[in-house]
């Protein structure tokens, strides 16, 4: 990396270079923009760039197409704060990368100049709304599927899932998992050609066969569960029918291939998963508890994201009203539950990821999540809940009775042209419980910048007339319009009482740790709530003063 000490003779170079002619695979020049805010953008992505490529030094403040220090050394803002540049780097980061930024005296411009030094780290790295780029010689590439599966592979990373296995293929694989899978695919309408193919040419076709053997991940996708054991030992699917949060009534596990194992794990779930009938003019669609969509696609996420390369299940525990999803292996690639919704695919097993891809079973835009937050949402659920528990991530679906104003309503804004994406029901969810909403909040809960999210409340609100907006600048907000209050009335007079319920309950409790701690268990007694519904009300009241002391069965909840 070029080091502070050269910079002042790089500067003198621009007498007679334009910046480009300097820039390289370790270096790039940048003028400063007149907004802080976009000019912090266009660093974060030079940082990213230099990030995901190694190392390399951005120097701000220098105008890149014009020869001559005094015309390209144009300089940055007297306010512009070095420590301040540092923190908004870090913050629009992920994981938070950690810069070093100088200040530059020059005789030119304003006198300043901002070096900022990007160190080698952990790649791969995104901007915190989840997109990535890669310094490629003088330009900051797309982070594409290829370019980041290239890097981790040049950095040791290997896919437990494409190895290849000894025995034929004729005598690996399962004709019983090899015949669920075209039923999925037929549920899925993968290309016809495809589904008709004979059992070599199908998996010769989606790359589940190389030289006539199976890759590790044709053999989860079609094998035999003896050979599954012996060359992926760490797999295992596993189910639990939960009375309460320590005891279970129904118990059942296995090694099967993943169609065979998502079939079990589904008829297990279907068999208490009431259904709501709503009348819809000629039509009476029924809708259950938990959706089937939502169902599918968190199991088949677990599989494909589990690490394979540790012990334990892909476990799907099945309470009353909610319905836990769980695998082994962190959240790579930058992914938190903060950014899940809209991060950049990541995946760990992309041979896994690739057959599933060819078959339409899982998609690798990263639709899958938002699938699971629509299917939930469009019948006026609440949303999913990510969490990370050590090397573990969780997904909960919180079961609930169909809203039917909410899809009346998307009925209606569908017959109208209008088509309602993932963080507008976002939105809509979250004003069934809340009377208003500001750009900052409808930001958090939708993941994404403030900025596109006031485009998402504008469009609601002019375009939609689905809400109406009040207030001016910064108390700025968004409620529902008069005409979606009046549809949503009675569902919205339900919700807010149940807020209004909520809010007692977080008092009676708040009375309680002011006399002494609290476990789980001990909230779960006093509310009848389980031991994930008490832990989302715990969370909801960190800014009420309440913290969470000690691990495992010691901790308990103190009041600050």
């Amino acid at each position: 990396m070029i080091q502070i000490s050269e910079i002042p003779a790089l500067l003198e170079q621009l007498e007679d270079h334009v910046a480009d002619d300097l820039e390289s695979q370790e270096l790039d020049f940048k003028q400063w923009e007149d907004s802080f805010r976009e000019m912090m953008k266009i660093l974060v992505r030079a940082v990213v760039s230099f990030a995901n490529a190694g190392e390399g030094l951005v120097i701000a403040g220098v105008k890149e197409r014009v020869k001559g220090c005094e015309k390209a050394i144009l300089g940055i803002p007297r306010g512009v704060d070095p420590l301040g540049v540092q923190k908004s780097i870090y913050d629009q980061t992920e994981p938070h990368i950690t810069v070093k930024v100088h200040e530059i005296s020059t005789e030119y411009g304003t006198g300043r100049l901002l070096a900022i030094q990007v160190f080698p780290g952990m790649p791969p790295y995104t901007t915190s709304d989840g997109a990535g780029w890669i310094r490629v010689g003088k330009e900051n590439k797309p982070l594409t599927g290829s370019r980041r599966r290239e890097m981790m592979e040049s950095m040791g990373y290997h896919d437990a899932t494409a190895s290849v296995i000894s025995e034929s293929w004729k005598d690996a694989y399962s004709p019983a998992a090899l015949e669920r899978l075209r039923e999925m695919m037929a549920e899925e309408s993968a290309p016809q050609e495809l589904r008709s193919m004979s059992d070599e040419d199908l998996l010769q076709a989606i790359g589940a066969l190389k030289e006539g053997k199976l890759t590790v991940a044709g053999l989860l996708m079609a094998g035999k569960s003896r050979l599954i054991e012996k060359y992926v030992p760490c797999h295992r699917w596993a189910f639990r029918k939960m009375a309460s949060d320590t005891e279970y009534t129904i118990r059942d596990e296995g090694t099967d291939a993943i169609p065979l194992a998502l079939r079990e794990l589904e008829r297990y779930i279907d068999a208490d998963n009431p259904v709501s009938t709503l009348e819809m003019g000629f039509l009476h669609p029924e809708f259950k508890k938990f959706p089937k969509i939502a169902i599918r696609e968190g199991i088949m996420n677990a599989f494909v994201h589990r690490d394979y390369r540790i012990p334990g299940a892909v476990m799907v525990k099945h309470y009353s009203d909610e319905l836990i999803i769980s695998n082994p292996g962190e959240l790579i690639g930058g992914i938190t539950p903060d950014n899940i919704l809209h991060h950049a695919p990541v995946s760990r097993n992309n041979a896994l990821a690739s057959i599933l891809e060819r078959l339409r079973l899982v998609n690798r835009s990263n639709l899958g999540v938002p699938r699971i937050y629509s299917s939930m949402l469009m019948e006026g659920k609440e949303t999913p809940i990510y969490e990370v528990f050590g090397e573990n991530v969780e997904l909960t679906l919180l079961g609930s009775v169909v809203v039917p104003s909410i899809r009346l309503l998307i009925k209606q804004l569908s017959e109208e042209g209008i088509k309602i994406d993932v963080d507008e029901l976002i939105i809509l969810n979250y004003l069934l419980r809340h009377r208003e909403i500001s750009a900052q909040t409808a930001a958090e809960i939708c993941q994404r910048s403030v900025r596109r999210t006031s485009e998402t409340l504008n469009k609601m609100d002019v375009d939609c007339n689905i809400l109406t907006a009040g207030g001016k600048g910064r108390g700025r907000y968004y409620a529902l319009s008069n005409e979606i209050h009046r549809l949503l009335s009675e569902d919205v007079q339900y919700r807010r009482n149940e807020q209004a319920e909520e809010a007692v309950l977080k008092a009676e409790i708040l009375t309680l740790l002011k006399k002494q701690p609290l476990s789980n268990q001990e909230i779960r007694q006093v509310t009848g709530r389980t031991a994930q519904q008490v832990r989302k009300l715990m969370a909801e009241m960190e800014n009420d003063g309440v913290a969470l002391t000690g691990k495992g069965r010691g901790s308990k909840y103190i009041l600050k």
